[in-house]
Order: C-alpha cells, then structure tokens, then sequence
C-alpha cells in the first residue's frame, strides 16, 4: 500500500512538472498542411516549436496567417527590421542588396518583389516554396508580435526526425 502511494506521488510530480516545463518553455506541438515549406517540410510532418527571444535568418517560425484569422502559417524568416529585401527578376532573394543563398528552396521566384525597407518590429517571411506559397511576397512584412513560436524540431515521420 505504501509503495503504491509513493508511486502515484512521484508519477504525479513527473507529471506536474513536464506539464510545467513545456508550459514554461512555451513548448506547442504543429502538423504541416500545405507544401509552401517544401523540399524542407512535407505534408504530414510533425513539428515541435517553442517561444523565441530573438529571431534570426533562415529560422522557421509558425505565426498568424495574415489572411485566414484565426489560423496559423508556417514560413521561414528572410528579413529582420532595418533590411531592405527584394526578389529580382533573376528570381533570387536579394538582403540589404547583396545576393542570399537559399540551398534549401524548391526553385527559384517566377515573380519580383520590389525593395522593401523593414521597420521596427517587423520581418519578411517566406515559403521555400517559392512559387507555390502565399507569404511576405504577396502580403508584404509581417509583424514580429503574430510569431507564435520557432520550429526546433522535426519528430515524424521518425525516419526524417532532424533538428530545424
């Protein structure tokens, strides 16, 4: 009766502090529904994502969907505010004027986007997807307020389990 007892106490503390931690963290749990993050996210994968300080280039974060309320997109961050990001008519991502290598996009922009200068608070985000994605190219920058969360893990499939 005793052993019961202390176990049912220590399964409870493990219990209440996992649920503690992930709450702490921020940690959520996210499911791929589109292909605007392909070849780097396919339909299906299970991600892992968790509150963010600071945001950097190349970073896949899940955030408000600018068109849909009440829903959210994933994207991959591209500008931070003070850069001047375009896509030119060569198709290639363009930051602070200087050419951004991009190995993990599906194909280069069918489209241009003319210079835009970031203000405080904002960033660009895009698919890596390029041409079959709705993102900043479309709606323009989007506010460092409606990022929910980064991506850090990819956890299913378990054969493409990989750190993001």
């Amino acid at each position: 009766m005793i052993f019961r007892t202390i176990r049912l106490i220590v399964s409870a503390a493990v219990l209440f502090l996992t649920g503690y931690y992930f709450g702490l963290r921020g940690i959520r749990f996210y499911q791929v529904i589109s292909e605007s993050m392909y070849p780097t996210l396919q339909i299906g994968d299970r991600l892992i994502g968790e509150k963010f300080e600071k945001l950097h280039y190349g970073d896949i974060v899940i955030l408000d969907d600018p068109i849909e309320k009440n829903s959210v997109i994933i994207k991959r961050v591209v500008g931070l505010e003070g850069d001047i990001i375009e896509i030119r008519n060569n198709g290639y991502l363009y930051r602070n004027r200087e050419k951004v290598e991009e190995p993990y996009i599906a194909e280069k922009a069918k489209y241009v986007v003319e210079p835009v200068k970031l203000k405080k608070g904002e960033i660009f985000v895009l698919g890596d997807n390029r041409n079959n994605s709705a993102d900043s190219s479309i709606w323009g920058p989007v506010a460092v307020e409606s990022v929910h969360a980064k991506i850090k893990f990819r956890y299913w499939p378990v054969k493409r389990f990989s750190h993001l």
